[in-house]
């Protein structure tokens, strides 16, 4: 799958997310994604990213606005939109320790009913993917930092989503391995035409991306490398 049409398309509108007792997170944010960008979402720290980044994935309510994939709010069907339609990839892996590495890959797999045959298939070929053919069966506590998250990558794409949201995937990584974690992150968004929004500090994440929205006290502000394009321009008005 490599066709850009195979990507979800996100779009935001008048989204708020406040916590008390007076803590606003996001505050009246609306943009645009188009199916297969690469979206990179920047800022200081405490400016909203993540809280952002959770609403268009659906770990979160917004208390205002809405969140609409390929025209449909996520929460219509919520256990399909986080089976079959979105991935996620965290700064810390989230790995179980205790199992190898394609048990791992092969959680979110059990969750959609695939049998255990094909969920082997299918997590073997994954890891391949990401250059751990040769890691199969060894524990997620004994693998490198950077292979966990080669690991954590692979079973965030278990389920072929149309769409993956990162939160600074390479932010606990040496520059090496950050570097290759980036490059199997735009790989596969290539080869599978999904669209990526990544949460980062990372300069290098800002450069490979089609665009960069910059966010600020919970809003979105110019600034954060190229340019924001109209969606994010409009957000601003």
């Amino acid at each position: 799958m490599c066709a850009a049409d195979a990507g979800a398309r996100v779009v935001a509108a008048g989204l708020r997310r406040e916590h008390p007792p007076a803590i606003v997170a996001v505050d009246d944010v609306s943009l645009t994604i188009e199916p297969g960008e690469f979206v990179a979402l920047t800022g200081p720290s405490g400016s909203g990213k993540t809280s952002l980044l959770a609403l268009v994935g659906a770990l979160d309510r917004p208390t205002a606005g809405t969140v609409e994939i390929d025209g449909a709010p996520p929460g219509r069907d919520l256990a399909r939109y986080h089976r079959e339609v979105v991935g996620f990839v965290f700064q810390h892996h989230h790995l179980l320790g205790h199992l190898s590495a394609r048990d791992n890959v092969e959680i979110p797999l059990v969750g959609a009913g695939i049998g255990r045959a094909e969920r082997r298939r299918r997590a073997t070929a994954l890891l391949k993917e990401v250059g751990l053919a040769h890691r199969l069966d060894v524990l997620g506590a004994s693998l490198s930092g950077g292979e966990r998250q080669r690991v954590a990558i692979a079973r965030a794409l278990a389920n072929d989503p149309r769409l993956l949201l990162a939160d600074e995937p390479t932010g606990a990584l040496d520059s090496a391995s950050a570097s290759r974690v980036l490059d199997l992150l735009e790989d596969a968004r290539l080869r599978r035409g999904m669209t990526l929004l990544v949460v980062s500090y990372d300069a290098a994440i800002a450069e490979r991306a089609d665009r960069v929205l910059h966010l600020r006290d919970g809003r979105i502000v110019p600034g954060g490398g190229p340019a924001l394009g109209a969606a994010a321009q409009e957000a601003e008005g």
